[in-house]
């Protein structure tokens, strides 16, 4: 609570005997040496409301903070206003009695005492000119010959203060350095114009290089290669979605700063996120961070708050053989950690077994393992804490009615595409876009699983296919791949086995279209055509079931009566072995 005591001039707030210290002969009641009082905050340049005024008359003020440890008498002090020179345009105002508890911030105005705002607390009227909008202003508190306290503003903005840092107590020289002032943002004291009269300021400068430690301002201690280990990271979050709850984890192996470390990918051409906070963000060793994409718990899944220590713009990809997966920390050009995978299981984060957590380890897949146990949202992982041992590598791995096994991948010549719908019926927009479809048969003997496996068509999109269960294809079956589930919108199409995004071009003899089934970089089966039907489907002749045949176009024959399905007028067999009719 401010403790203000006002005697004098037109209007006495509180008539009080006066105390503290007799005058010293030097033009003040009190005796006041340099930083006893700091000034804090300067506001310059009033926003004047819609259809109002654009003056600033009774609306410049300026604030100083008592930073001894007793209550100041002001009488007598002398208040100087000029150009940074000092000199230039020099005016000046002689305080009237008025009392300052310590610890306590004062807020002086450009208006009459009785007409102040409620956020004055001093009115010096026009004693000390404008302040200036452009090319900065300083501020002198003296005593006769003896400065107490002087700051230069600058970088005015209209409606915004201009505050002393927030990070460290006020203190007169810390005020000299144009480095620890910043502009006001966060509070609106008045409609359209923001700062802190009469409290606590509530912004914090950053130094290039320097951090606040417990109140101490002191240069930042970057961790080197070996501080630290990347151990957890998810990917592909199920609960929430990727833009809000993507998130990686680290843990620190010796005491460092996270202030001025770069959140990165190798895969990128975009410049590192910079960690960057006024505080130090000190790691001792053990303890763990995480950094999220997006800090609210509402929307990240339930990342625990009180472990996120930045935040980054960047995508966490799934990752494939051909494109893994990456995120490194950075110290200016030196790479102190990375990680990367080749395959995400939605919903559950790659956590490094907290047995093997060394450097070398987590360069390594196999040593991470799925997350297990559930936090916020639903998700797996075990963000900002330690994670569980892993009971052996389930990368690779997929869930058969309930068994955990590892993935079967197709064989080489046993995955074949076999029908495609890339030109449904009708025009409109959108709307034949989401009854595309084709379809893939098993000539195999044995089954294969879709899980893992990458839909590519003629974009360089690739959809992977990532699910907790293996989604296996038995010998002579068919798997389905649809833009959505939705018989209402996919044209009435049997349950598809799994989605993808892109495009089916119609295509020509110019520019092809082509769908590619793909293991990582291995290309299972692919297909192309110069021309499509509208509403039918091209089929695979069943008597040319392999993956060479289906690159030529004679051993393909077009849907028609009575093979139309689903809710719209389109023909074919989807999930059915084809039949190419006369």
């Amino acid at each position: 609570m401010r403790r203000l005591v006002l005697t004098g001039g037109a209007t006495a707030l509180l008539v009080t005997a006066a105390c503290g210290p007799s005058a010293g002969g030097s033009g003040c009641k009190d005796k006041l040496i340099a930083g006893d009082l700091v000034i804090t905050e300067v506001f310059a340049d009033a926003k004047a409301p819609p259809g109002g005024s654009g003056t600033d008359e009774g609306k410049e003020w300026f604030e100083i903070y008592n930073a001894s440890d007793r209550p100041v008498e002001l009488k007598g002090m002398t208040i100087t206003h000029s150009r940074p020179d000092g000199v230039d345009k020099a005016k000046s105002h002689t305080m009237d009695d008025l009392t300052i508890a310590p610890g306590q911030y004062l807020t002086l105005g450009n208006a009459t005492q009785d007409l102040v705002p409620p956020y004055i607390d001093y009115g010096y009227s026009a004693d000390l000119g404008d302040f200036f909008n452009a090319d900065g202003g300083k501020l002198v508190l003296a005593c006769g010959d003896k400065q107490i306290d002087a700051a230069t503003y600058e970088t005015v903005k209209e409606g915004h203060a201009r505050q002393l840092t927030s990070a460290l107590p006020p203190d007169y020289t810390l005020n000299d350095e144009a480095l620890n002032w910043c502009q006001a943002d966060d509070t609106e004291f008045e409609a359209g114009n923001f700062g802190t009269p009469g409290s606590e300021n509530d912004c914090s400068p950053l130094i290039v290089g320097k951090c606040s430690d417990g109140g101490t301002m002191r240069d930042a201690v970057l961790p080197v290669e070996g501080d630290l280990l990347i151990t957890e990271v998810m990917p592909n979050p199920a609960a929430v979605g990727d833009t809000d709850g993507e998130w990686f984890e680290i843990q620190a192996l010796n005491a460092f700063d996270l202030n001025g470390v770069g959140l990165d990918r190798a895969g990128d051409t975009a410049n590192p996120n910079m960690v960057s906070d006024p505080m130090c963000l000190h790691m001792t060793a053990g303890s763990y961070a995480t950094f999220v994409k997006n800090t609210d718990m509402a929307m990240n899944g339930g990342i625990p708050a009180g472990t996120v220590r930045g935040k980054f713009t960047f995508s966490l990809v799934d990752g494939t053989t051909a494109a893994p997966g990456d995120v490194r920390l950075m110290s200016g050009p030196n790479v102190i950690d990375a990680i990367s995978w080749t395959s995400t299981r939605s919903g559950k984060s790659h956590a490094l077994d907290p047995d093997i957590a060394d450097p070398a380890a987590n360069d390594d897949p196999s040593n991470f393992c799925d997350g297990v146990a559930v936090f916020g949202a639903g998700d797996f992982g075990t963000p900002g804490m330690a994670n569980p041992q892993c009971a052996g590598s389930t990368l690779g791995m997929c869930n058969a009615a309930g068994t955990l096994r590892p993935i079967v991948k197709p064989a080489a010549g046993k995955l074949v595409i076999t029908e495609f719908l890339a030109n449904p019926a009708g025009t409109t927009a959108g709307v034949d876009a989401a009854q595309e479809w084709f379809e893939i048969a098993n000539i195999g003997t044995t089954s294969f699983d879709l899980n893992d496996l990458g839909l590519k068509g003629t974009s360089t999109t690739i959809n992977k296919i990532t699910s907790a269960d293996c989604k296996p294809v038995a010998p002579a079956g068919f798997a389905l791949f649809a833009h959505g589930t939705d018989p209402l919108t996919n044209g009435g199409l049997p349950a598809p086995d799994a989605t993808f995004t892109f495009a089916l071009s119609q295509g020509s003899v110019t520019s092809p279209g082509n769908i590619s089934v793909l293991d990582g970089a291995t290309v299972l089966d692919a297909i192309t055509w110069t021309a499509s039907t509208d509403g039918a489907a091209d089929q695979l002749k069943p008597t040319n079931l392999t993956t060479a045949d289906n690159d030529v176009a004679a051993n393909y024959c077009k849907a028609k009566a009575p093979q139309m399905y689903g809710t719209a007028a389109n023909f074919g067999t989807p999930k059915a072995l084809n039949v190419c009719l006369p």
